[in-house]
């Protein structure tokens, strides 16, 4: 059917019968066209919260003082990286970084946090383990003296951040994983301690749900890995060998999601002692040990996942420059993207990582850390 007979406009037979005209379905293409563009007008101003809109902060102007907890640890190696970036921009945009050295647990950090208030700083940077309740106290304290606040891997009371974006790296873990065992098999997720870090809690919970709804797929009970001030590598290998020696049935475990690098390293040599054991590994962060595990000949890792601190942590002093010299800055959190490579990507990917640890290691020999 044309539409049109004998010059005459003819009504189309929709799919529910309802008759309407070729020159009244152009106008409705046109009237959803410019609806169209009026919404995308909307949507090309609105704020994602994508780190990317992090505005730049000027190199010129007041010299702002900007305090930062060091409070990580031998195995916190992306933290160290956020925290030479934060050191990098601060300097690069005309700042001064003060610091006090600490242990990573959240006491230490928020002993860390009190004692910069002392400081004369100007804007404080508060991360990584507290969540906003558990630091809320120190943001008021900090208002009282005229002090800025924001927020570093964390979300702040009444303040800017930039932090992980934790759903999507869960979401994004949940299908790599799904995808890898063809939607079947039993899974167990492991990181440190619930309540250490909320960052992990919150990518353990995202996997679980998604792989509840696959009828196919079953989730072990997590397994719990200590935190950063114990041997996590020696952790991790005596979790695994003692939950394979626990279901001895090879066809009991397909799986294990590591969200902690140096468990993912321990259960990798743990497997390396069982052959039988057809088990894929799936870790989150990049670490110098890590990617040389993947790298190695009859590594199980079959692929990780990063946040790159660097760029939370460029993205947070940005903000915290912006801050300092009281220039508007919208109190809404951004999230950073997140990363993935397979195997035949390791070797690349930790030689650059080798350098910016170098880099890293160095600038901050300046500040105690």
């Amino acid at each position: 059917m044309t539409g049109e007979e004998n010059g005459m406009e003819k009504p189309i037979e929709t799919a529910s019968g309802a008759g309407f005209s070729r020159r009244s379905l152009l106008r409705g293409l046109g009237a959803l066209t410019a609806g169209t563009a009026a919404i995308g007008s909307m949507l090309s101003t609105a704020k994602t919260a994508w780190a990317q809109e992090v505005p730049t902060a000027s190199g010129t102007g007041k010299k702002v003082r900007v305090g930062l907890p060091l409070n990580y640890g031998p195995f916190n190696q992306p933290w160290r990286r956020g925290c030479a970036a934060i050191a990098r921009i601060v300097e690069e945009r005309g700042g001064e970084l003060v610091t006090v050295r600490g242990e990573p647990s959240k006491q230490s950090e928020q002993q860390s946090e009190l004692q910069l208030l002392d400081q004369g700083i100007d804007v404080l940077v508060l991360g990584i383990y507290q969540t906003e309740s558990e630091t809320a106290f120190i943001v008021d304290q900090a208002r009282e003296r005229g002090i800025k606040t924001v927020g570093f891997a964390v979300s702040v009371k009444d303040s800017p951040a930039v932090i992980e974006d934790d759903w999507t790296v869960g979401v994004n873990m949940g299908y790599l994983v799904h995808n890898a065992l063809k939607r079947q098999g039993t899974i167990v997720q492991t990181a440190e301690d619930r309540g250490f870090y909320a960052g992990f809690d919150k990518m353990n919970d995202a996997v679980e749900l998604m792989t509840r709804f696959e009828s196919r797929m079953n989730v072990l009970p997590f397994m719990s890995g200590s935190v950063s001030t114990s041997d996590q590598i020696s952790k991790g290998r005596d979790n695994v060998l003692a939950l394979l020696q626990a279901n001895p049935d090879p066809a009991s475990l397909q799986a294990i999601v590591s969200w902690w690098w140096p468990l993912a390293v321990g259960a990798s040599q743990a497997l390396r002692t069982m052959p039988d054991r057809e088990i894929l590994i799936a870790s989150h962060y990049f670490s110098e040990q890590l990617l040389g595990e993947m790298a190695s000949p009859g590594s199980r890792i079959g692929f990780a996942t990063d946040t790159p601190w660097a760029y939370m942590g460029e993205k947070v002093a940005e903000l915290a420059m912006r801050l300092g010299r009281d220039e508007e800055v919208e109190n809404i959190v951004y999230r950073s993207p997140v990363t993935t490579i397979r195997p035949d990507q390791a070797s690349e990917t930790l030689d650059a990582l080798l350098a910016e640890d170098q880099a890293a290691i160095a600038l901050l020999a300046n500040y105690g850390g």
